[in-house]
């Protein structure tokens, strides 16, 4: 049994869903209903979080003020990292260093400063470990699914993306680049049709992959979540819709109005199995092999990236070198 532990005890580390609900959202429901793993502790320097969380998953969980705290006392096999962005390398610098841990799983943007990866890239040489990003949908069987049948050809080549989402870009967009670069190809280049720029980027951007272009679409999400994406391929379309949640496949089929003419109809609807997505992250990264940490380092790079090209022209155009 492995013992696992959880840095910052907000939504993700454990209140979006409750022990006896079927979803599988946050960390604390993927330790404590995996065979494989036990929650033993977590750490936040809000007590009255801490207290709200181990009511929740367990009287026995342990809580501590710092991660500094619960290493001394525990020793831990895997980590979450749940915290805010801004305390993310601290906690992977603590987490590398350590020598118990062998697997940690970081909540996204995996850093905020280019001194931060920079930085986290040369530990995690002195200290191969298991890192994993969650970036979900990367982990998810459907969404794997979709990926196969894409890259089978049978719905012919892909010809467009059309996405929208709320709430920024390098937040919950960083989940939608992710998705595009699964399903579309390595993006190359991002240029901003439309921009409203502060804290977080909103607006229109056109982007390019090394296999096709598509738009995406930016809220700010105040009055409701958005998260879907639409592929049109030469034989067919693919909608992904309610955050991944429901995936449908349309192909080819004859009109029913006009003689000689086709249409696209729905042909296979997959199975949510984003309901249990923490569940899913927490397999892949108990699995001995993963490639996904190499190309989600890629796309940390790429977001910090896109910082720095707005932050230098005020306006956002991005594109890889060469």
């Amino acid at each position: 049994m492995l013992k696992a532990a959880i840095v910052g005890c907000g939504n993700i580390a454990g209140f979006l869903d409750k022990p006896d609900q079927p979803t599988i959202l946050t960390h604390a429901h993927a330790y404590t209903s995996h065979p494989s793993t036990e929650l033993i502790a977590v750490c936040d320097p809000d007590l009255e979080q801490r207290r709200k969380l181990v009511a929740r998953w367990g009287q026995d969980i342990r809580h501590y003020e710092t991660l500094g705290q619960m290493l001394k006392t525990h020793k831990i096999d895997i980590l979450s990292i749940c915290s805010p962005t801004p305390f993310h390398s601290e906690a992977m610098i603590a987490a590398l260093k350590d020598p118990s841990i062998q697997t940690i799983i970081c909540e996204k943007p995996f850093v905020q400063t280019q001194e931060e990866l920079d930085e986290l890239k040369i530990l995690m040489h002195i200290h191969p470990k298991k890192v994993l990003i969650n970036f979900m949908r990367r982990f998810d069987p459907s969404l794997q699914q979709v990926k196969l049948l894409i890259d089978s050809k049978d719905l012919g080549k892909i010809h467009t993306f059309n996405g929208r989402f709320t709430k920024g870009l390098y937040h919950n967009g960083s989940h939608m680049l992710d998705l595009v670069e699964m399903l579309c190809g390595e993006i190359t280049g991002i240029t901003a049709l439309q921009l409203e720029s502060g804290h977080e980027l909103y607006g229109n951007f056109a982007l390019n992959t090394t296999n096709t272009q598509g738009v995406l679409q930016n809220f700010t999400g105040d009055n409701y979540a958005l998260f879907e994406l639409e592929i049109i391929l030469s034989k067919g379309r693919i909608l992904i819709s309610e955050s991944g949640h429901t995936i449908c496949v349309e192909t080819v089929t004859p009109s029913h109005r006009y003689t000689g003419y086709f249409q696209l109809g729905n042909a296979k609807t997959y199975d949510d199995t984003m309901e249990k997505n923490l569940y899913n992250t927490l397999n892949t990264a108990l699995k001995e092999k993963d490639n996904s940490f190499t190309s989600h380092l890629k796309l940390s790079q790429k977001l910090l990236d896109i910082q720095q090209s707005l932050q230098e022209s005020r306006r956002l155009e991005w594109k890889i070198d060469g």
